[in-house]
């Protein structure tokens, strides 16, 4: 006999499988079961998305790195066509996971939401170059460049001035795409080449020559690019440390790449350009590896370096940017993953400290502090020494 007020449906709601509450038992011992989290999302995917937002929400709390939870929580929300809740979603996410599925998904949902406004245009060239600007270094980026192109090329141009416009925006897109290594960077070449041809024949020959010297370089690298990338696991959740010949292997092959691109293998000058390329590398190894002190520690470590490096050739602008973004990556580190981390917190507040900023320092320590299940003595005794030193000033 049903109680009064309770339909088929609640009853149905209040049913949950065997194989559900095995998983949920297995998650109280380890909440980093992948394999429970997978039955999971098995069983939100043929939920409505009301039912199922919790878990959604359960599991990018507990994997906020991984760029393939992300997505399967997006998309079941655009499958309901919660576009309010997806757009909060993409702030929440994208500037923090530089995955490259994630930000397909993103240019998609610009591309397939925003078509009947009258701003498309703007808004659709805004999401390409905000997605190249971002991950557009990423060896399997060349689906965004070629779309953004042929975007660009299906844009109504009426009269000369507009023809030209629309051209030079081609032309632009074209010329960045073909000096970056990636996978198929030879067809992207070959396309270019056709559309100057197309063009005026006399003037592509002079415009290719030009551009074919930083083309074969880009070409080199991303061939070595490739093979560096061959055998990562790049959708793994970040755990904490397993301590498998499995995890070492990977761990290996991620520093590896970060070894490959701190060689400069594009032979540039521009430092600012290698720093990039090389934090690039970094952040795609944390969305794996984000577990590992010892990675965040050396990213902020490079950056300080970067940016001693660029001030002494006086290139302050970009010096104070990496400088910053050294104290980012800390704050990052022991605000997200590893908010226990002693030897962070050091590390953070002795950089804060060399950089002159006192009450930075101080309210690290006192953050430490903070933590209740922490040995306070080593953290005092540290707060004590720096007190001391910052009065001598």
């Amino acid at each position: 006999m049903m109680a009064s007020g309770e339909g088929p449906s609640d009853q149905a709601a209040e049913y949950v499988p065997e194989k559900v509450k095995k998983a949920e038992k297995k998650l109280e011992d380890n909440q980093y079961d992948l394999d429970a989290w997978s039955i999971l999302i098995r069983e939100a995917q043929n939920q409505p998305i009301d039912k199922a937002r919790k878990t959604y929400e359960r599991l990018v709390a507990q994997f906020p790195s991984s760029g393939r939870f992300w997505k399967l929580y997006i998309e079941a929300e655009v499958k309901a066509k919660n576009y309010d809740k997806v757009e909060k979603l993409f702030q929440r996410c994208l500037m923090k996971v530089l995955h490259i599925d994630l930000w397909k998904c993103y240019v998609s949902y610009v591309r397939e939401t925003k078509g009947k406004l009258p701003s498309y245009k703007e808004k659709m060239a805004q999401a390409y170059d905000f997605a190249l600007d971002k991950i557009g270094m990423e060896i399997m980026s060349y689906q965004i460049w070629v779309d953004y192109i042929n975007f660009l090329k299906g844009v109504e141009a009426v009269g000369s001035y507009a023809e030209n416009q629309r051209i030079t925006a081609v032309r632009r897109v074209y010329q960045r795409g073909c000096v970056n290594p990636m996978i198929n960077i030879e067809q992207l070449w070959r396309d270019y080449n056709k559309y100057e041809e197309g063009i005026n024949v006399h003037l592509a020959k002079k415009m290719i020559e030009d551009r074919s010297r930083d083309y074969m370089n880009a070409r080199r690298v991303a061939k070595e690019y490739e093979t560096v990338m061959k055998g990562l696991d790049r959708n793994a959740p970040s755990v904490p440390p397993q301590n498998t010949p499995q995890e070492a292997q990977q761990v290996e092959m991620w520093k590896k790449y970060i070894q490959w691109e701190k060689s400069n293998p594009l032979r540039t000058e521009d430092q600012t350009l290698i720093t990039k390329r090389v934090m690039f590398a970094y952040e795609q190894c944390l969305l794996v590896l984000g577990h590992h002190p010892d990675i965040w520690y050396e990213a902020a470590q490079y950056l300080e370096q970067s940016s001693k490096l660029l001030a002494e050739k006086g290139d302050m602008n970009n010096a104070k940017l990496f400088s910053d973004e050294a104290a980012n990556i800390y704050e990052r580190a022991i605000s997200t993953l590893l908010k226990k981390n002693m030897l962070l917190y050091f590390a953070y507040a002795d950089y804060e400290e060399s950089r002159m900023k006192y009450e930075k320092t101080h309210s690290i320590y006192n953050r430490l502090l903070a933590i209740e299940d922490i040995d306070p003595t080593l953290v005092s005794f540290s707060l004590t020494y720096f007190i001391m030193i910052d009065e001598d000033y």
